[in-house]
């Protein structure tokens, strides 16, 4: 059977290369110290998307959260560690899966996508502009009334481009379809 985690104490920088390189999905944590500006140990967390990081930050021993960047992660890391990574693995977005690919042709009770997170465009590191903007825009779109194919009409986006931004949409959570 799959492990339940994986182990990427072997430093944070190299890790997150190679996560990127075989598309990873999940959460990396661990127990880190001497966070400049918060006091004791803390607990530093990436969250990955196919290998890229969509979210980072600190939380404290009070559970306070601290927005961060990997770069400042893997600067203490390398500094003050190497800490004891680790990455519980999450499902592989649904598009990597063409059986549960959203349909192209007009459905009459098409699923209902739903906001459920705010689109922090600035926490996604390593992402292109064009990739951002993509998102922004399908995201924009949703409004919890229309449907996938009201959408994928009102998007300026290929359909094929406005399904994958909805994929990776839901992949950070950000979204949910109801049906």
């Amino acid at each position: 059977m799959g492990k339940e985690h994986i182990d990427a104490s072997l430093g944070l920088a190299f890790s997150l290369a190679l996560f990127e390189k075989y598309r990873k999905n999940g959460l990396l944590h661990a127990e880190v110290h001497h966070v400049p500006g918060i006091r004791g140990r803390c607990k530093g967390f990436l969250h990955l998307v196919e290998g890229k990081v969509v979210a980072c930050y600190i939380e404290d021993k009070e559970g306070r959260r601290h927005t961060s960047s990997s770069t400042i992660l893997i600067k203490l890391d390398s500094e003050r560690g190497p800490f004891e990574w680790m990455l519980s693995p999450h499902p592989a977005p649904p598009s990597l899966d063409p059986r549960t690919a959203i349909p192209a042709r007009p459905i009459p009770n098409s699923p209902v996508p739903k906001t459920i997170a705010p689109l922090d465009l600035d926490g996604l590191e390593g992402w292109t502009s064009k990739q951002k903007l993509m998102l922004s825009i399908v995201y924009g779109l949703i409004n919890g009334a229309a449907n996938i194919e009201e959408i994928k009409s009102k998007s300026p986006l290929p359909p094929s481009v406005t399904e994958e931004a909805l994929r990776v949409l839901l992949a950070m959570k950000l979204i949910v379809i109801l049906v």
